[in-house]
C-alpha cells in the first residue's frame, strides 16, 4: 500500500484509492460521527441513536474514521467497546 503525496484535511494522508469518489452524503455522515465523538466517547449503538443513522451506516464510517487515524476503539468496564475521536 501506498501513501499519496497530497495530504488530505486535517494533514492526514491517505491511502491511493481505487474506485468511485465518496460521496458528499457519506463525507457528511463521517463528519456527523467524528463530530459526535468531539463530546466523549460513544458505543456504535449510541451513536446510532444520538445521530438517528443505520446501525451499518455508523459501522462504515467508524471503519473509515479508524483507518484515517481519526478515531480509535477503547474499552469500558462493562466490557462495551467505546470509540473516541484521536486528538
Amino acid at each position: 500500500m501506498e501513501f499519496s503525496d497530497d495530504p488530505v484535511q486535517d494533514g492526514v494522508k491517505s491511502l491511493a484509492r481505487r474506485g468511485r469518489p465518496r460521496s458528499q452524503e457519506t463525507i457528511n455522515r463521517d463528519d456527523a460521527v467524528l463530530k459526535a465523538l468531539g463530546d466523549g466517547p460513544l458505543s456504535k449503538e449510541q451513536l446510532v441513536q444520538k445521530l438517528s443513522l443505520k446501525d451499518t451506516h455508523v459501522y462504515l464510517s467508524l471503519w473509515r474514521l479508524r483507518r484515517d487515524g481519526r478515531v480509535e476503539k477503547v474499552s469500558d468496564p462493562d466490557t462495551r467497546h467505546l470509540w473516541r475521536a484521536v486528538a
